[in-house]
């Protein structure tokens, strides 16, 4: 089991009731905030979404806790099973101390909050996250609104983030469009498989496009290794094949002229990515800027 979701367990060990799933969320959005756990593990991101700071990784680790047992399956209320506490407290002792103690100490804070009460007082320390808010009315005065940006070039790796961290970056930079260049959309890591993209994209209010023929075949990847083999491969990208593929550098041309659209892949640098050689070839036929969140 992980480490953060064992810490979930330990929030949910600790309080005196079950919380709202609502709750539970604000919660550890807490915990990570005002403590230093997020220097002694890893732990949750967070990303505006409909009641305020959210994690789309958090809800699904929750779902993996239903399905092990350790979690009732009420969806309006989180329960730990009373057939698994035993479990429960071993997972929660196997902890390191700085954790149970940070969890201590916000169950301590915030734990006997009502549900409006806890919202509203993450809305007013954290008024980024009320940007996507159904909750209208307790949204405080002077908080941000959605960026807007103008349109560019934009491209972004995914390496080494969480979705929820990466959609958090793509909003704050204003993206509206999410332009999938790899080859084949699948990811082992939670959140980057194409449907996943395209369906927590849609949720947070981003579109997705996803344009294979723009990518490298993972037969034509296999030998990568340094950065020398990277740059043959992307001299390879694109001086022989990207001619070939003018419908799809038109197709991703006009999509980033008409609105704010980052193409996507998974590598951390740019360098070794073959979008900084689409992005090249994209922004000489619009004239924009290339920028490299």
């Amino acid at each position: 089991m992980l480490v953060r979701q064992k810490i979930l367990l330990s929030i949910l060990d600790a309080l005196n009731k079950p919380p709202s799933p609502m709750c539970l969320v604000k919660l550890a959005f807490l915990l990570g905030k005002e403590t230093d756990l997020e220097g002694s593990c890893v732990y949750y991101d967070f990303v505006p979404y409909k009641y305020g700071p959210f994690s789309f990784a958090l809800y699904r680790e929750l779902e993996a806790l239903r399905r092990d047992g350790y979690v009732s399956p009420d969806e309006k209320r989180v329960t730990l099973n009373g057939s698994a506490r035993e479990m429960t407290r071993d997972k929660v002792e196997e902890l390191p101390e700085c954790a149970r103690s940070a969890v201590a100490k916000t169950i301590a804070r915030h734990g006997r909050q009502s549900q409006r009460a806890l919202v509203t007082s993450v809305y007013a320390q954290y008024p980024w996250y009320t940007i996507n808010s159904k909750l209208t009315d307790l949204i405080p005065d002077g908080a941000p609104q959605r960026p807007r940006t103008s349109v560019a070039v934009y491209t972004a790796g995914y390496e080494g983030k969480s979705v929820d961290h990466f959609f958090d970056e793509l909003i704050r930079a204003g993206i509206e469009v999410v332009l999938d260049v790899r080859r084949n959309p699948v990811s082992r890591k939670y959140g980057f498989a194409g449907k996943s993209l395209k369906e927590i994209g849609s949720k947070l209010g981003l579109g997705y496009l996803h344009l294979p023929e723009l990518g490298i075949s993972s037969k034509d990847r296999g030998l990568l290794g340094d950065y020398e083999s990277y740059q043959r491969l992307l001299n390879r990208y694109e001086q022989d094949w990207l001619p070939q593929k003018k419908d799809g550098i038109q197709c991703a041309s006009e999509l980033v002229s008409k609105q704010p659209s980052v193409m996507v892949c998974m590598e951390k640098d740019v360098r070794c990515c073959h979008r900084s050689r689409l992005a090249k070839i994209v922004s000489e036929r619009t004239k924009l800027p290339i920028v490299h969140l």
